[in-house]
Formats: structure tokens, C-alpha cells, sequence
């Protein structure tokens, strides 16, 4: 009998195998976590799922929460940076920060983790495009031009302004462009979206964005938005979690958000009568102990939503983008990226040859990552 999952993880060995998008650098500032040694605990991604997953490397994201950061926005995101340099620094054979194709494709080779960084959520500038070279000159090399908050430029696909790009939003992307950074547009409302894609002149990518017609949620892609995104180039990054990938598990999530959120005004109020901070991790075991009373989806569904982008767009088109340690709960078997292999598996399972699915694991976005490099040269 054929063993998938054992073709899956040579695959992997062979491959420069890449995820779109990661939240693990809050852990390395706010918890002191190290990507080499430390436990696992409430994390998805570190050293050791890594290597066991076959993942070469991957976006590690500077991501300013726009409530608890409110007024520092940028000094929280140039802190989540350093914090990525910091962690390289320390494990030096086992991490590399990456700015190019080929320290990637070198990474690989030295058997370290190739790691890139981007920036989540265009508040993060606080409209200021010389702080966009700023972040370039630190590594980053793409940005979410918002997150679930809508900013003063650019609409979201969740609260605060579902509008477009403003001229300014437009010389954003532009000066993204000039620079050699990716455009991302994983969370913007759909008006932008179709703004970004007649403004850039260089492929952009939904670095952690799954499939609408299957789960509609507003922070997926239609089928229209994906054919779009694909005729200019770009690429869609299938995002693991379970609320993006099941209607019903959505629904019971949303369901449940009053009794979660209550759970968490009690523990913020906790830890600041203790004189601390309820970090991002803290916030989420607690979410992840409510999302594990839900049904689980099974893995079946995440395959579905590659399967479905492969089919829609092409191999040349899809990618990886987990969410992986910013995301509740993902599907059935989808703990870790330890588990990664399982995707590749199914997918041979269902009949893609070894040979279509290169380009999901990492070509595509390093293809696209080279024409941004190209087209700032």
C-alpha cells in the first residue's frame, strides 16, 4: 500500500517549504520565549515542530494589537522585530533572518529555519511612509495593509471601515512597490482589495486567507477576488483557522464570544490588580480552552480549501499560511506545524502529483518574492 504521509515528509526534506504567516515573535517579547529549548506550552510553531514538519522557514509576524498598543503602534511593531533579531542572534545555527530568495534557498541548505518577517496592520506605519522604509531596513518584507481594524487609509474585511484605498492608502502601496515589499492584503475589505490590485504593479499576495465559497467568512476570498489575485500573479495562503474553514464552527464561535469575553475582562482584571499585563498568549489559552468545547472540524475541511484554490486558480497560486500561534484552534490533527506533512499527504491521497504541489509549499512565494525584489531593483 502507498504511504502518503512518508511521501510527504521526502517531499518536505527536499523542498524549501514555507508558511505565509506566524504570530510566535509576541511570544519571544512579552513570555521571554525561546525558538530553541523552551517548551512548547499553548505554541504551535518553535524549532522542534518545525524540523519535525518539514517547514524551512516562514513569515514570523510584528503584529501591534490596536487596543493594548493604541498610541505606540509603532514601537510595538519595531519591538516584535528586534525581538525576531534577538532570537537569531541567540540561535545562530538554528535561525536565520532572511531578506531574499537566496539567503531563504541558503537557510535551507544550513539547516536553519529561514525566517522572514512581515508586519500586520498598516496602523502599525501610523501614516508615516518614511516608517515603512524604516521597517524594510529592519527585514521586514511584506505588510498586511490592516488587520480586523480598519486604519486612516485602508478599509477591513472586519470593523472600523469596509471603504478602499485613500490616494494616501494608494502611495502606500506604491512605496511598497519602490521598496521590495510585498503587499498583503489578508484582512482588507473587499473595495480595497480590488484598489490594490489596480494600484501595485508588482503580484501581492493573501498571505493567510481561505476559500469564501466554502466558509463565508468575510476574511476569506471569493472565487472571483482568487481568479483576480492569480491573473495579476499573486498568490492565496490557505489559513488554518477553524472559524475561517467551517461555517458551523464559525457560528458556534461566535455563539460562544460573550461567555468567552467575559472570561477574559475577569482575567485582565486579575492580572492588573496584580500589576500585570494579560498578554496575547494569555488571551488565547483562554480562547483556545472555549474553541476546544466545540466540535472539532475535521482535517478533511482544511484539505478541502487547498484542494478547492488548486483546482480554481492553479498550482502556481497557493500557498501555506497557517496563522499558526495566533489562532484559537485550527481542524482535527492540526495541532502543531509538526503536522504539516498531513496536508501534503491528503493531497497526494486525492491525486496531485509530487510535482504540483512544489509550488504550494514554498516556490510560489519565493517566485513572488523575487519579482518584488526585481521590480524595486
Amino acid at each position: 500500500m502507498r504511504d502518503f504521509l512518508a511521501e510527504a515528509k521526502a517531499l518536505h526534506g527536499n523542498l524549501a517549504v514555507l508558511d505565509g504567516h506566524a504570530d510566535t515573535p509576541q511570544r519571544f517579547v512579552d513570555e521571554g520565549w525561546n525558538w530553541v529549548g523552551d517548551a512548547l506550552g499553548p505554541g504551535q510553531l518553535s524549532a522542534e515542530t518545525a524540523h519535525t514538519g518539514g517547514l524551512s522557514g516562514g513569515f514570523l509576524i510584528a503584529w501591534p494589537e490596536p487596543e493594548a498598543w493604541a498610541g505606540q503602534f509603532t514601537q510595538r511593531t519595531q519591538q516584535l522585530i528586534a525581538g525576531i533579531h534577538a532570537q537569531a542572534n541567540k540561535h545562530p545555527e538554528a535561525l536565520a533572518i532572511c531578506t531574499t530568495t537566496k539567503e531563504v534557498r541558503a537557510a535551507k541548505e544550513a539547516g536553519k529555519y529561514a525566517a522572514l518577517i512581515g508586519v500586520e496592520g498598516g496602523h502599525a506605519i501610523e501614516n508615516n511612509l518614511e516608517t515603512l522604509h524604516d521597517f524594510y531596513r529592519q527585514g521586514v518584507r511584506y505588510m498586511t495593509l490592516t488587520w480586523a481594524n480598519a486604519n486612516d487609509w485602508c478599509g477591513s474585511s472586519g470593523y472600523g471601515g469596509d471603504g478602499g484605498l485613500t490616494s494616501f492608502g494608494r502611495n502606500v502601496v506604491r512605496r511598497m512597490n519602490r521598496l521590495g515589499m510585498l503587499v498583503d492584503v489578508s484582512h482588507v475589505s473587499d473595495k480595497a482589495f480590488h484598489d490594490v490590485l489596480q494600484t501595485s504593479r508588482v503580484p501581492v499576495i493573501a498571505s493567510h486567507s481561505s476559500a469564501r465559497a466554502l466558509c463565508h467568512a468575510a476574511r476569506n476570498l471569493t472565487d472571483a477576488m482568487a481568479q483576480q489575485l492569480a491573473e495579476k500573479g499573486g498568490v492565496v495562503m490557505v489559513n488554518f483557522f477553524a472559524a475561517f474553514l467551517s461555517d458551523g464552527w464559525r457560528a458556534a464561535w461566535n455563539n460562544m464570544k460573550p461567555q468567552m469575553d467575559n472570561a477574559l475582562d475577569a482575567a485582565r482584571e486579575q492580572h492588573k490588580a496584580l500589576g500585570k499585563q494579560l498578554t496575547f498568549f494569555d488571551e488565547l489559552a483562554i480562547e483556545r480552552d472555549f474553541a476546544r468545547r466545540i466540535p472539532p472540524v475535521p482535517f478533511s475541511v482544511l484539505v478541502d480549501h487547498f484542494d478547492y484554490f488548486l483546482k480554481l486558480i492553479g498550482p502556481d497560486h497557493v500557498g501555506i499560511g497557517s496563522d499558526f500561534d495566533g489562532i484559537a484552534l485550527s481542524v482535527e490533527g492540526m495541532e502543531t506545524a509538526a503536522d504539516l506533512p498531513k496536508i501534503t499527504a491528503a493531497l497526494l491521497e486525492r491525486g496531485w502529483q509530487p510535482d504540483a504541489l512544489k509550488g504550494m509549499l514554498g516556490e510560489n512565494l519565493l517566485r513572488i518574492l523575487q519579482q518584488a525584489e526585481s521590480a524595486a531593483a
